[in-house]
């Protein structure tokens, strides 16, 4: 399934935010970090309007080189210091529909003055919601049976679905703080129990992943084979000792 890692996650820096010199720019485009199969690669989460890649690029495109450089396994650091340099100066960007390079594209984009005011209008928590809900889109669109949706605050909770006596994949995704308790490591673990029978709960799989802190956004992926149709019961638990999570989004399918 697309963007599956960590995955975790989620999720987020921003090209657009204050800059430590007045004449440093960027292209206008807010990103966050794919770490599906292993490996890492940034994508678009959103374009601000008027920039260089609101004109030329699209939401969801995965930038992989900058300058001609690999951005395979870069940090969200790493990306925007190449993304970004004196206003008014260009950079060369190759874009793809996927993280490992279909449809490339080639542009050279002209950095624009970074503004604090366009930053401020951006809310993190939205813009992972609507990365969400554009997944799941996306995933009904390529024919996967989306059962069941969670946004959700972050802790340790339970939801409900109605199961078949069939296969599920669960997926688990988190949106982590930023500045410096992005830099702290968590854990996501899930449980999903075959709940039919209140006085014979079985637990069906139990998977776990770890944020080392050099996401942004957190995945989670396992999958559920339920005997008998009934109650799926799916427990996350977030080790957030950092209470740098932000918000969650769980999706049942098929």
């Amino acid at each position: 399934m697309k963007k599956a890692a960590l995955f975790f996650i989620f999720c987020l820096a921003l090209l657009q935010n204050s800059a430590h010199a007045q004449n440093i720019g960027g292209i206008g485009a807010q990103l966050f970090l794919d770490t599906a199969g292993g490996h890492s690669m940034p994508q678009i989460q959103s374009l601000v309007p008027g920039t260089a890649a609101y004109q030329s690029l699209n939401a969801t495109d995965y930038i992989i080189k900058v300058n001609d450089v690999s951005c395979l396994d870069k940090t969200m650091v790493e990306v925007v210091g190449m993304i970004r340099g004196e206003v008014g100066t260009k950079v060369h960007v190759t874009v793809a529909d996927t993280k490992d390079g279909k449809n490339p594209r080639d542009y050279d984009l002209v950095r624009g003055a970074i503004s604090s005011i366009t930053t401020k209008s951006i809310d993190p928590v939205a813009a992972f919601t609507e990365q969400c809900e554009q997944e799941v889109r996306d995933m009904k669109k390529r024919g996967v049976t989306v059962v069941k949706t969670f946004p959700s605050d972050c802790g340790n909770y339970f939801f409900n679905f109605d199961a078949e006596a069939q296969t599920y994949t669960i997926r688990v995704m988190v949106l982590e703080g930023t500045g410096d308790d992005a830099t702290k490591p968590f854990n996501i673990m899930a449980r999903v129990f075959d709940n039919a029978n209140e006085k014979d709960v079985t637990e069906i799989s139990r998977y776990r992943t770890e944020n080392t802190g050099s996401y942004t956004r957190g995945l989670l992926d396992g999958t559920a084979t339920f005997k008998k149709a009934g109650v799926g019961l799916v427990n996350v638990q977030l080790h957030d000792d950092g209470k740098k999570c932000k918000t969650m989004y769980v999706v049942i399918c098929k």
